[in-house]
């Protein structure tokens, strides 16, 4: 299993991993209502992968897991109680590992490498929502050391306004 940035011939491989998901998982109470082709949308697959924000781990010609991680600003983070106070922030999006692959533990070596490449830049944090009752992600964020900081309504235009706990590990 390599870690790397995605490229360009990922597009389709990612999109159908997201989707994979998204048929296993849409009636599960705790996936966060993601909607094929429109979150994430192919924009926003595309443009992650254009900007070197979008990061998979291959397995051969699979990918069996991806993330995004970039420093965009997110509605409603904005006054959370972060630790730190600073632009030096890398946020964490549409984290997804291919329902095949599951409980291998790909989620928490596919986080500890972003986190590895967030310290190595000289970033201060990583933050991250989890929608209320994923319990699974909870529990990965807390063993790779992320602090709880807040449980607020944010509102995502793919699935309106919903609860989600915050989550920030300081590097």
């Amino acid at each position: 299993m390599i870690f790397r940035k995605a490229e360009k011939e990922d597009f389709y491989k990612i999109r159908s991993l997201y989707w994979n998901l998204i048929n296993q998982e849409q009636d599960d109470p705790s996936f966060p209502h993601w909607k094929k082709g429109i979150h994430p949308s192919d924009e926003m697959i595309q443009n992650s992968i254009d900007r070197e924000e979008l990061y998979v781990l291959a397995d051969g010609d699979e990918v069996a897991a991806c993330v995004i991680a970039n420093d965009e600003k997110v509605d409603g983070y904005s006054d959370a109680p972060w630790q730190i106070d600073s632009d030096e922030v890398i946020v964490l999006h549409v984290l997804a590992v291919h329902p095949d692959r599951r409980r291998k533990g790909l989620a928490q070596r596919l986080v500890e490498n972003v986190i590895e490449q967030a310290r190595n830049a000289g970033k201060k944090a990583l933050r991250l929502d989890v929608i209320e009752n994923n319990t699974s992600a909870e529990k990965l964020y807390q063993e790779l050391g992320f602090r709880y900081i807040q449980t607020k309504t944010l509102y995502y235009d793919v699935v309106g306004e919903m609860t989600f706990k915050l989550y920030e590990l300081v590097l």
